[in-house]
């Protein structure tokens, strides 16, 4: 069996750096989801927020439009469970893959509508509500929302964090 490293391998000035931002991020995941989790929101939902904020754009302003977009699709998450069951009557089982195609539709048309076009954070949305086997209503999208707000804006602090670190080691090690 090979020998483990020997500690001082993992305490380089750049390996600390890198341990400092997986525990500044680690660290705003934790308060984060003992918020979401304190205040009985889904932590599922709350991490589906971090994702869709963090998908694309390196700034604030394209982590706030994947958000909105998110939300959109929480939106429209309900309004397909809404038409599905509105069609199954009629349909049957043609009425959840008649709806998906719809809603896919819809997103994917969206793609034209920036800052609010990223067809992934609008998918996370949909999933979140979905997953989330909630019945479609203005409870479930406050509920499914603000976990996916807490989420993002947890994003934005650990992308901070992540920043500070980096620039402290710069700093440290000009």
């Amino acid at each position: 069996m090979p020998a483990l490293p020997a500690l001082s391998a993992f305490a380089t000035p750049k390996s600390a750096q890198f341990h400092a931002v997986s525990l500044s991020v680690a660290a705003v995941a934790g308060i984060a989801t003992l918020g979401v989790t304190s205040v009985m929101l889904p932590p599922p939902a709350m991490f589906l927020g971090w994702a869709a904020f963090n998908l694309a754009g390196d700034d604030l302003r394209g982590g706030l439009a994947n958000t909105v977009s998110h939300l959109l699709g929480l939106a429209l998450g309900a309004g397909t469970a809404l038409l599905i069951g509105a069609m199954t009557p009629a349909l049957g089982l043609l009425a959840t893959p008649l709806a998906v195609i719809g809603v896919v539709i819809v997103v994917l048309s969206l793609r034209e509508v920036a800052p609010i076009n990223n067809p992934l954070a609008y998918f996370l949305g949909l999933t979140s509500f979905f997953y989330s086997g909630l019945a479609p209503s203005a409870s479930t999208l406050a509920v499914l929302g603000s976990a996916a707000v807490i989420g993002g804006a947890a994003c934005a602090v650990a992308a901070f964090a992540q920043d500070a670190v980096a620039r402290a080691g710069e700093v440290r090690h000009a």
